[in-house]
């Protein structure tokens, strides 16, 4: 049986799908980034955290000058090297024996806590490899993911009254710095006229 051009022209475009859809499925970009926001208005998207988004990105002397991509890799870096100095700092509390009281429970909390720094200082570091590759979606996923396991981490101290804020400032901060990330992440497909 021979086959018809218009058989092998659907044949062709079947393997066109077909090849295209493992791409699509694996997290590649589909389409260029839409915004460019200017470090100033990025960080207004961020609200409350404001001062703490100039501040941090500003710190970096690339963001001056980057896309929005280029931003939201600044704040994810930022989360992440403070998520991993809040992990480092978890490792030194964990073996000082000067706490007061340190009971079953907080050691416990703290064990706890120590996991999810290092859940979330992962899942952090695989975000900035997903901006780099061009999975947006999947960098906020990844972000929210790792501003969970903080959250979770600052709920565990409840069991802990007497040493509830052991971490507080801490977790604060990993928690808007994250935010922060999210947000400009956020903002890469959204273009800054569309909003207005």
């Amino acid at each position: 049986m021979a086959s018809s051009p218009y058989h092998a022209a659907v044949g062709v475009a079947v393997l066109a799908i077909l090849l295209a859809a493992p791409a699509a499925e694996a997290g590649a970009p589909t389409a260029a980034p839409l915004a460019n926001y200017s470090l100033e208005d990025a960080c207004k998207k961020t609200g409350p955290h404001y001062g703490l988004c100039i501040a941090t990105l500003s710190a970096d002397r690339s963001a001056k000058s980057s896309d929005t991509v280029g931003l939201a890799r600044v704040a994810v870096l930022a989360a992440q090297k403070n998520a991993s100095e809040t992990a480092t700092y978890l490792s030194s509390i964990y073996d000082d024996d000067s706490i007061e009281k340190k009971t079953v429970q907080l050691q416990q909390c703290l064990e706890d806590c120590s996991e999810r720094y290092e859940a979330a200082v992962e899942q952090l570091t695989d975000a900035t490899v997903a901006l780099d590759t061009g999975g947006y979606e999947e960098a906020m996923a990844l972000v929210a993911a790792g501003q969970a396991e903080v959250k979770m981490c600052q709920r565990g101290f409840k069991a802990v009254p007497q040493h509830r804020n052991i971490l507080t400032l801490r977790n604060r901060e990993v928690d808007q710095l994250c935010s922060i990330a999210f947000t400009i992440t956020k903002l890469i497909r959204v273009s800054p006229s569309a909003e207005e």
